[in-house]
């Protein structure tokens, strides 16, 4: 991982690869650039790690692509994302119990269909 991170940061910076004595001049600025983006580098391996699960894992992308077709959603019908500043606390609060309400129907709704589906002898798993 620090190889590639190193490797991204030649790029980025356009440093070039060094030789001799400024092998170890780079190693030490490779080094504090590093150390001074310590929470930078967490987040991206979280975020790698983030990935790496996502993509063994069906549900976890079914998610994920939820997620990015609820965006596309909100912003064809609302013409933005969701930010902060979008709505007051309170209009916050009462968009989530509005949110909230319907998953509770939803949710009844799939008990009943269950119940149904098992009272009448077929498996639900």
């Amino acid at each position: 991982m620090l190889d590639q991170l190193k490797a991204w940061l030649k790029k980025k910076l356009e440093i070039k690869t060094p030789t001799g004595d400024e092998e170890q001049y780079n190693n030490d600025y490779f080094r504090e650039l590093i150390q001074s983006q310590t929470h930078l580098i967490v987040q991206l391996e979280a975020k790698l790690a983030a990935y790496e699960a996502q993509q063994s894992n069906s549900i976890l992308a079914d998610i994920q692509q939820l997620f990015v077709i609820q965006t596309n959603k909100g912003i064809r019908k609302y013409g933005d994302s969701v930010r902060a500043d979008n709505l007051t606390p309170v209009e916050w609060c009462q968009h989530a119990l509005e949110e909230h309400a319907d998953s509770m129907v939803y949710l009844m709704a799939l008990k009943k269909s269950l119940e149904e589906s098992e009272a009448s002898g077929l498996e639900t798993s």
